[in-house]
């Protein structure tokens, strides 16, 4: 990059008029300044409580391009660190998951504890003659760690403001879910991996506000549950400026189908009306907590957008359910979750199409980077005052806010120094104040949309 990324970010990046240069889904540069600026500061998602029950259960993940492992410690407390040896940076642990006393690296035998402790030099006496302090030697942990109803995050940012505070909003929507009964959600073991070509960017996007794909992308798959459902959609979306994103359906949950699943979806109505109100039991939905971890409550799916390079990405898939189920609703989840939303879904290989296929032009092309992709979509006609919903909130299903306000959001991280706070509320824009978008801009914009007059010209 030849100018100062800053300033081209600036400039990729229009989110006040809804324009973005699709150069932040393939640029190299750019793809490394995330992992350092996104990624190495942002609180991300690590495990559940259900994935590790007993003290020495680990879980193997990333946070952005670094391995890391959590792991359960006697105390009941989880602790989050770097897979890596510190001789020489080898990982210490390959198994996806396990239970385990030790670790040690199959290079050189250093072993530590599950209390990230260095334990073991091979020839201490002879090797080091003594001189190495192994208190120094330990794993590197991350920053902070902290868990919002059992779901575990990290930061490597000892900067970060708390989790709460991150979450801001989400929770009560995050809450819709995880609060359906009074046992709160497990993910069943097993996770699906997969490898998408394309940007993370757009399965997290998509995730946590696009509803409006799904009238055409999934038609042949939701037509056929329901011949009206993509004719009556009514819903919300609601922005977050803390940059997560969740899109809610309305009146749907009053529809079941005749099985098991069905049968005590119809069954626990009622209580979880009672401790959700109607506002929230009787509403499906999807979201994206910023930046990469996105879920379909309503599907019985989380995921995790694990980045791979500029152009290709991981998704790591868990079937949630209720822990208070029976075991038969449980099988009957997860085999409803893995025929929609599993590697070779119904739902699922449609996204990866758009995904995929997106990705290849960006590859390949090069006219195709510099237009203006359009994110215009309900602007100026969300607001901050909803009387129900906190946050601010788009009362209709089809609307780019979340879209908008993921990319402030990143925009943020990517040209902060220092941890880039962002106000709960922002001033009431109002309807009236909606003009048409693209007239009047700034040379901010000017560049991105070239794209845009090249096309009205043709």
């Amino acid at each position: 990059m030849t100018r100062d990324i800053n300033d081209q970010l600036q400039e990729l990046v229009d989110w006040e008029n809804g324009l973005i240069g699709p150069e932040i889904f393939i640029n190299d540069d750019i793809y490394r300044r995330e992992l350092e600026q996104v990624f190495g500061r942002a609180w991300l998602f690590i495990a559940h409580d259900s994935m590790l029950p007993k003290p020495g259960d680990f879980v193997n993940t990333y946070m952005g391009g670094d391995p890391v492992l959590a792991i359960r410690q006697k105390d009941g407390s989880v602790r989050v660190f770097l897979n890596a040896c510190r001789h020489r940076g080898m990982k210490i642990c390959r198994a996806e998951d396990g239970n385990a006393r030790n670790f040690m690296c199959t290079y050189h035998g250093w072993t530590y504890n599950t209390a990230g402790e260095l334990i073991n030099v091979p020839n201490l006496d002879t090797a080091y003659f003594n001189d190495l302090d192994q208190k120094r030697w330990g794993l590197v942990e991350v920053a902070q760690i902290d868990q919002y109803k059992g779901m575990w995050f990290a930061t490597f940012d000892e900067n970060a403001v708390p989790l709460t505070d991150f979450l801001g909003d989400m929770t009560y929507y995050i809450d819709s879910w995880v609060d359906r009964t009074p046992g709160g959600i497990e993910m069943l073991p097993g996770v699906i991996k997969w490898t998408i070509h394309g940007n993370w960017k757009l399965g997290a996007e998509q995730f946590g506000g696009d509803g409006y794909h799904a009238i055409i992308t999934h038609a042949s798959s939701l037509g056929t549950f329901d011949p009206g459902f993509l004719r009556d959609i009514q819903g919300i979306e609601f922005a977050s400026r803390q940059g997560h994103g969740y899109s809610m359906i309305f009146d749907r949950m009053t529809r079941f189908a005749d099985d098991p699943l069905g049968r005590y979806n119809s069954d626990q109505f009622d209580a979880r009306l009672e401790r959700l109100g109607e506002d929230r039991a009787n509403t499906v939905g999807n979201f994206t907590v910023f930046p990469n971890l996105s879920g379909l409550p309503g599907s019985a799916n989380l995921r995790v957008w694990h980045p791979k390079g500029p152009n290709e990405f991981e998704i790591w898939s868990w079937t949630i359910v209720d822990a208070d189920a029976p075991e038969e609703v449980k099988r009957a989840q997860r085999t409803s979750a893995a025929f929609t939303e599993g590697a070779a879904g119904v739902v699922e290989t449609d996204d990866g199409e758009n995904w995929d296929l997106i990705g290849q032009m960006l590859d390949r092309g090069t006219q195709t980077r510099k237009m203006a992709w359009n994110y215009q979509m309900g602007h100026g006609h969300e607001t901050d005052h909803d009387p129900v919903y906190p946050g601010r909130v788009l009362r209709n299903y089809f609307g780019e806010g979340p879209q908008r306000t993921f990319y402030r959001r990143w925009l943020e991280f990517m040209t902060s120094e220092e941890w880039p706070v962002a106000p709960a509320v922002e001033p009431e824009r109002h309807e009236h104040e909606a003009t048409a978008m693209g007239a009047g801009i700034g040379p901010r914009a000017a560049a991105i949309m070239k794209g845009v007059a090249n096309a009205d010209n043709r």
